[in-house]
């Protein structure tokens, strides 16, 4: 893609997501054997369109049932719906910068957000991160209407909704209210409204959209929050510190694109005025949420993972723009552009030098083979009994990989037992059957009757282990 061939930079951003939705959908999708692992837990749970899970709030799970139900593939799907919320993001982000500055600096300060870690790698993954995104973004554009319509009521209506709804993609939507129901009695404008009813009516709407997610935390304790402290304090997570060095690092390849363009020439451009309030608007909005997880981390004396902070910096790019206060000229422009997405091209041909030369002990999940083991599961079932195959439990990936490689998906239940499987009931598994399947070796578990039948699966691939199946006639 030619980018001097796009006149305006509106069209600029337009084809910067184009190009991205390309190659990282389709390059996925043709080397991909397997959905990634959180893809799979999504599938799971998508069927039986929960109000809410032990781990998570229930968005990202519905929009990847759609997303299979639209394209009839359980990989493509959410790849697709994946880079389209990273193209929704890139057209907020923009319009965003539209409301601050000029169409060029708004277009460089969007494009600059491809050189970020968070737009491109972890996107191949749709997850509860991904989905705040363009959440993240949305909300900021809405308060950024805001600022300039204060007395609307669409406006505060519209921000009421979207805060609610936020909170179902993932619950650290809510530091982002934090600070714009903090920003919001700071700024002016804004502030005077808290003397009419257009506030606490959109502050009443965001608990009414809220509420049916509410009440089921309410009825089941709270769980999500003890799996999420559960795994703050155990697993893969980052010292405060460390978090925040992480978040430096995830956006290092941004100088990259600047450098390309020439620092030097930016700051020697002609200086354009800088308006204080939008300025300091963007300040509060790109570094405050990370501040306040670090303070908050900090202070209870726990670990995060990185990938909590994935949509904070939304804003980083438009940010380092009007910081930088220069004007751009549209060849500057240009060398953003064709710089942005030869690193977006970098990343689709990293997915296919991974699936052919793997550098893990293990392939990545994308690169399982998904068709093979559903349809040796499906084979040992068939010799045990002949009723279908309707329930599959063990190791939640494999198990997964098994219900979802089949025609008609069999309903999985999450481990051993039904703790986290409200979908099933004893007499489900007493009456269908179950076949269970792990990634490691495992005793019958205690649901399986006399007959079950024990057996090992032997893939191809040499780097996946040895799997266990165990098959439990009803």
């Amino acid at each position: 893609m030619n980018a001097r061939s796009v006149s305006t930079p509106g069209k600029m951003i337009g084809a910067l997501i184009a190009f991205q939705c390309f190659i990282l959908v389709i390059i996925p999708y043709a080397f991909s054997g397997a959905p990634p692992l959180d893809v799979v837990e999504g599938l799971v749970w998508a069927p039986h369109w929960l109000i809410g899970t032990y781990k998570h709030p229930p968005l990202p799970a519905w929009l990847i049932e759609i997303s299979v139900l639209l394209t009839h593939n359980v990989i493509l799907g959410p790849y697709l719906v994946g880079q389209l919320c990273v193209a929704l993001t890139y057209w907020l982000i923009y319009q965003l910068g539209r409301l601050l500055m000029d169409s060029i600096r708004a277009a460089a300060g969007t494009i600059l957000m491809a050189g970020a870690y968070y737009f491109t790698v972890p996107t191949l993954e749709f997850n509860h991160n991904v989905i705040q995104l363009p959440l993240w973004s949305a909300g900021i554009v809405l308060y950024a209407h805001l600022r300039q319509k204060p007395h609307s009521w669409l406006l505060w209506l519209g921000l009421g909704t979207l805060g609610g709804f936020g909170l179902y993609g993932k619950y650290t939507f809510a530091i982002l209210l934090v600070v714009l129901f903090s920003l919001s009695l700071f700024e002016k404008q804004t502030r005077a409204m808290f003397k009419t009813a257009k506030p606490y009516v959109s502050m009443a709407l965001a608990i009414a959209v809220f509420s049916p997610h509410l009440i089921w935390l309410i009825q089941h304790d709270f769980e999500p929050f003890a799996y999420a402290l559960e795994r703050s304090s155990n697993g893969p997570t980052s010292a405060p510190l460390v978090f925040v060095a992480a978040q430096v690092a995830d956006h290092l390849p941004m100088i990259v694109i600047l450098a390309i363009v020439g620092i030097r020439g930016l700051l020697k451009a002609e200086q354009l005025p800088k308006m204080r309030d939008d300025l300091i608007f963007l300040r509060i909005i790109t570094f405050s949420p990370i501040l306040l997880v670090f303070t908050l981390f900090m202070l209870s004396g726990s670990s995060a993972k990185d990938m909590w902070a994935m949509p904070m910096f939304n804003p980083l790019g438009l940010w380092i723009v009007m910081e930088l206060g220069g004007k751009w000229s549209l060849p500057q422009l240009n060398r953003a552009m064709v710089t942005a997405l030869a690193l977006i091209f970098f990343v689709g041909v990293g997915f296919i030098v991974q699936a052919i030369h793997p550098y893990a002990d293990r392939p990545l999940r994308s690169y399982w083979p998904m068709l093979e083991i559903s349809n040796t599961v499906d084979r040992l079932w068939k010799e045990r009994t002949d009723q279908p195959l309707a329930i599959i439990g063990g190791t939640p990936f494999v198990a997964g990989l098994a219900a979802i490689g089949q025609k008609a998906r069999p309903d999985v239940m999450i481990g051993v037992d039904l703790s986290h499987s409200p979908w099933l009931s004893d007499q489900d598994v007493k009456k269908r059957g179950i076949a269970f399947i792990f990634d490691h070796d495992e005793a019958v578990p205690a649901l399986c009757g006399t007959a079950a039948f024990k057996t090992t699966i032997t893939l191809p691939d040499p780097l996946i282990p040895q799997l266990t199946a165990i098959m439990c006639p009803p």
